[in-house]
């Protein structure tokens, strides 16, 4: 088992020599194999054990067995007792997932104190085989059915194409001493249901259930890989990235093959739940759905307006939403710079001057300005006279010819002058024609708009 082991660590990329192991014992036969399989692999070891507490005595009586069983072997090792029932109160968790977050979270934490680099956990052939009827009792889809991966972030299963009988062969063969957890032969739980009843009810009909079910894994996470490349070709067809949002092109996700399937694969990265992405799937067939919004578990926001979905970062993740503040006032030139707004603010002769064309750059007439300015939101009322246009506009009026989504518009910024209020630049988009530089003006001052 040993050779075997080896082979798919190397096979699959796990780890190298080099690399130093964190190994979770729980003291039971699965991971006390783990760990005699790596150190007679000669591979560099740390050993981690969780007490949770959860059997009385029993969990007391795996603690002190691990302990002396690595004790024996002369290998780092460390130890942690936990309140997993009292976590679990105060988290709104299940036990098991109580348990899971203390000991992953726990095991993170010796990571950087050990300079390991993965974390090797016991998950065997039969684990795989019994997460797939799990999952497909929850009902799932292709990810579901692909099983327990070998390699996950700094995750590691050696075992994973290790049955059961060979371990149990493994330590009868070497005379292994380990410990039973009473709870596995007990049937209140799903997974010792499956594995006590399930599944050697369908060796009754197939009996090389197991293995078949290994084999159709394997052939479903082939069609897996093939599926998620092509997802990705459509999602760089789909998406464009923007400074404070993604946009998703909606003609594109209703003309791909299953566009409910490519929608909910292009959302996931957001973390929209699969019921959210039904209704926004339904939101994008409607006619009169523009101005529809959705929101993720974590505050993402996604709104259909007209052709495209918009879906705004939050407000962590871009420069743009840098402050909550809705008004600055600028008593003078200097002040820009002090703003939490990506500002800067010169003034400049004007023989010397050449006009930059962009349009987070604005280039005004200094001596038309009154200070102190203001830099604010805009608002419904507000009208401006844009640059290379007759007459007044209304601001709201200006959004819609410039094409802006509702999150564009509610993230735009105006420069307003001192003395009347006018609109000295929509920020990121158009001066006003009344500060104008023309052939009096002596000296100018530039604003530039930093985006991240």
């Amino acid at each position: 088992m040993e050779t075997k082991v080896k082979q798919f660590i190397e096979k699959e990329a796990l780890f190298t020599r080099k690399d130093k192991i964190l190994i979770g014992v729980s003291g039971g036969r699965d991971s006390i194999a783990l760990l005699h399989v790596l150190y007679r692999l000669g591979y560099d070891i740390v050993v981690a054990h969780c007490n949770f507490h959860l059997r009385g005595d029993e969990s007391n009586r795996d603690s002190e067995f691990v302990t002396k069983h690595v004790q024996d072997m002369d290998v780092p090792f460390y130890t942690i007792d936990f309140d997993t029932e009292l976590y679990a109160r105060q988290n709104k968790l299940s036990i098991e997932m109580a348990a899971r977050e203390l000991r992953y979270e726990w095991f993170e934490s010796l990571l950087k104190l050990t300079g390991c680099k993965y974390i090797a956990v016991a998950h065997h052939a039969d684990d795989v085989v019994e997460t797939f009827l799990i999952n497909i009792t929850r009902g799932t889809g292709l990810h579901g059915l692909t099983g327990i991966k070998a390699k996950n972030g700094n995750i590691v299963r050696p075992f994973l194409r290790i049955t059961r009988n060979d371990i149990n062969d493994y330590i009868y063969d070497n005379g292994l001493d380990y410990v039973e957890d009473s709870t596995n032969s007990e049937v209140v739980y799903v997974r010792n249901k499956v594995r006590n009843i399930i599944i050697p009810a369908l060796e009754t009909i197939n009996p090389s259930f197991r293995t078949s079910t290994i084999q159709s894994i394997e052939n479903l996470t082939r069609a897996q890989n093939f599926v998620m490349h092509y997802v990705e070709i459509l999602r760089d067809e789909i998406v464009e990235h923007r400074e404070s949002m993604d946009v998703l092109d909606i003609e594109k996700i209703r003309t791909a093959p299953e566009p409910i399937y490519v929608l909910y694969e292009v959302l996931k990265p957001y973390g929209f739940s699969a019921s959210t992405v039904y209704n926004i799937f339904t939101c994008i067939f409607e006619e009169n759905s523009s101005g529809k919004q959705f929101y993720s578990a974590s505050g993402i926001r996604a709104l259909r307006d007209r052709d495209k979905l918009f879906i705004q970062l939050r407000k962590d993740d871009n420069e743009m939403y840098a402050d909550e503040q809705e008004e600055y006032e600028i008593r003078n030139v200097a002040a820009f710079f002090n703003l939490n707004l990506k500002f800067m603010a010169e003034i400049f002769d004007s023989n010397s001057f050449t006009i930059v064309k962009d349009k987070n750059v604005c280039c005004v007439d200094y001596k038309k300005l009154t200070f102190p300015l203001t830099l604010r939101k805009w608002k419904q009322a507000d009208s401006f006279c844009p640059f290379g246009m007759k007459g007044r506009k209304k601001l709201s009026d200006f959004f819609v010819d410039q094409k802006l989504s509702l999150f564009e518009k509610e993230n735009t910024w105006i420069l307003t002058d001192g003395k009347c209020g006018d609109i000295i630049w929509v920020v990121g988009q158009r001066t006003d024609n009344r500060f104008r530089i023309d052939e009096q003006t002596k000296q100018i001052l530039r604003i530039s708009f930093f985006k991240q």
